[in-house]
Formats: structure tokens, sequence, C-alpha cells
């Protein structure tokens, strides 16, 4: 697995981080920090995102890591706003780029062997696109979070997307936080296991932050992980971006099993949380 790279397919966004005393933008979304920690550990990494013609400058982090981006044309980036403050953190979504479309993915299967979708929101890839994938001999790594989130009056609430049958079913590799795992469970009205059967998921990861998290796999095994220790968090945006990356690099490049995998996902994410890792500065932009 990923012999030849990996393609990202999500709109690259543009965040901006509210805290009590600052505010500033990032580069960010799946893109950014899945797509670096992918290419920091050797993989490489082609894009599909759309953008707006006026932001294809702030790529240029991403190009500077050595990742080719292929962008189609697009009136409005993906622009959120996270408000942290303490525990209590909620996102707006003021705008989206348009849906990710089947002959922006189809241009890179023969350039790589796994496909990393990370939808920021239910319509970010086509469902026709996402439909296709049913017919390709690629390894479908799902992070579900786009397809837990509904947007209304711009702000993001907890809902489970049509799309989320699609994606589960095409996946190998699925990714969930704890409440985004609570919300596909109550909505299918199935245990984690019986999902993870009925799906036919090789692999369901599930993150619960500061209390480590752990995998479940078809069959039947359930492999318990600890959070690595951070002594000052500084922001944990991409965190869990950062963590399935690491994940998968070490699993099915460097061949680890699953407990040693998480283990080394979950300290690159500390160094993540502690602002160590992809820093704020290297993803800083002038916009807006």
């Amino acid at each position: 697995m990923l012999k030849k790279g990996i393609g990202i397919i999500v709109s690259t966004t543009i965040d901006k981080i509210v805290a009590p005393d600052h505010s500033f933008l990032k580069l960010g979304g799946v893109t950014t920090y899945a797509g670096i920690t992918y290419r920091r550990h050797g993989i490489p990494v082609f894009i599909i995102s759309n953008i707006a013609e006026q932001d294809l400058e702030i790529m240029g982090t991403l190009h500077a890591e050595g990742i080719r981006v292929f962008s189609a044309k697009s009136n409005l980036s993906t622009y959120f706003v996270n408000h942290n403050r303490g525990d209590i953190r909620y996102q707006e979504l003021l705008q989206q780029a348009g849906s990710i479309k089947i002959g922006q993915i189809q241009s890179i299967f023969d350039r790589v062997d796994g496909l990393h979708l990370g939808p920021l929101h239910p319509l970010d890839i086509e469902a026709a696109a996402l439909r296709s994938l049913h017919h390709s001999n690629l390894k479908i790594i799902l992070d579900v979070q786009g397809y837990t989130r509904m947007v209304r009056n711009k702000k993001v609430h907890r809902s489970v997307s049509v799309q989320m049958s699609t994606g589960l079913t095409l996946a190998h590799i699925v990714k969930a936080n704890e409440a985004e795992v609570q919300a596909i469970l109550a909505f299918y009205q199935m245990t984690l296991e019986e999902l993870v059967r009925c799906f036919e998921i090789k692999e369901f990861v599930v993150t619960l932050g500061d209390r480590g998290g752990f995998v479940h796999t078809q069959n039947g095994d359930i492999f318990h992980y600890d959070a690595a220790i951070i002594k000052t968090a500084v922001d944990p945006t991409g965190a869990g971006d950062v963590f399935l990356a690491a994940y998968i690099a070490n699993r099915f490049v460097d061949k680890k099993d699953i407990p040693g995998a998480c283990t080394y996902a979950a300290k690159i994410a500390a160094h993540q949380v502690a602002g160590e890792y992809i820093t704020t500065e290297e993803l800083k932009v002038q916009k807006k």
C-alpha cells in the first residue's frame, strides 16, 4: 500500500482562528495537515482541491513541502472560523468552494495507490464522484468529519449526512473522533462492532483526545492506545489529521502493527498540539 503515493481529496481551507485574546488566518484543512504529514514521511502526495483563483498563492506552503496540487477553478474558497475559548470550541463555515468532481479525482488514478478522503462538509466531494470510487482498485481512507456536519446559518452543527453510507462502503480505513462516532452509531442504530462488520471496514480508528483512543478491526479485535504527554497545549487544530496520516504512514509504509502505529501517531499528534510539528508560523496567511 502507498508504494506510488496517496491522493488527498478535499477542498483546502482558509481558517480564521479566534482565541480569547487574538485571532489570525492560516492555511488549513486535511490537505494541509495530512498532506504535510504524509510528505514528511516520504510519501508522494497528490492533492485534488478546489480554491478560488485569487487565493492560489497560499498553496505555496504545500508546494514548498514537495506536494503536487491539482486545483480546479472555483468562485470561492472554503473559509472556516474556528472559535477556541478554553474547552468551548465551535466552527462557522462562511463560504465553500465548488464540489470536487469525478474527472478531477480520476486524473490522478494512475499516480497513486491510495486515496485519503477528508470532506469538510457534506458537499465537499460531488456525490457522483464519491460513488465512482466503487470502481477503483485504490485503498480508501476516510475521515468522516464532513459527513457528521450540517451547516445552518453558517454555524456547523452535528448531523449525519446521506453521503455517509457511500463513504463507509468505500473505505478500508475510517477515522472518527468521539462525538463523530457517537453520532454515527446513533444514526445507524448499531454498535461499533456491528457497523464495522456491516460496512466491511478493515480498521476503524477512534480518537479520544487526551484520553488516547482505540482501533476496532473487522475481525473484532480492539487495540487501545494512550495519548502522548503534552507539556503545554498551544492549538489542537489539525491534530486529528496529523494523527491519521502518521498512523497510515507508520502502519502501511513502515509496516508496523496497530498498537505500534497508534503509539507513534499519538506522539506526532502531541507535537502538533504543542505547536511543534506543523507550526502556526508556517501556515499563517495574509488574506481577508
